[in-house]
């Protein structure tokens, strides 16, 4: 695996359709209180046509006087062509590990988008004052490869 120059396109970018969810109702009873926001990622590599998809989804959740409320689930997808994606990655069976450098550059990207898809939902909701909150890419990098890391949960 090269961390050297990367030639990297975006293919396309938007939100997942059909898996962007507000609980109107729980959002009302959430005002005033904490909200946690957890974030995924899943990486779709296909090294064949030398692109990466990456899908990131954050699910704003607020702790009610008995259950955890589920709040607003809304996913993103970003897909990139890499020129001489075999260079870029490490092959492990069926596990396939993005470089890190390459890695950082797509998620910022994957984020960005989020960030700009869950504006859009929120705006004329009771969560429109609480947009995605900054999120630390080493952290969720972090997480993604090693698993058992430092959470990638955040506070709104």
């Amino acid at each position: 695996m090269k961390d050297s120059d990367i030639n990297i396109s975006l293919q396309s970018v938007g939100e997942v359709e059909g898996a962007s969810v507000i609980n109107r109702r729980a959002a009302v009873r959430a005002l005033g209180k904490d909200v946690q926001v957890d974030m995924t990622v899943r990486v779709v590599p296909d090294i064949d046509k030398s692109t990466v998809s990456l899908v990131v989804t954050a699910s704003y959740i607020a702790q009610g006087k008995i259950i955890r409320e589920r709040l607003l689930t809304c996913s993103a997808f970003a897909t990139f062509s890499i020129e001489n994606l075999k260079d870029h990655v490490e092959v492990n069976g069926e596990d396939v590990v993005v470089g890190g450098r390459l890695m950082m550059m797509m998620l910022g990207i994957a984020v960005g988008a989020l960030r700009g898809i869950i504006a859009v939902r929120i705006a004329g909701t009771p969560l429109r004052n609480r947009p995605l909150p900054i999120i630390d890419l080493t952290a969720l990098m972090y997480r993604l490869r090693y698993g058992a890391a430092p959470s990638a949960s955040f506070r709104t």
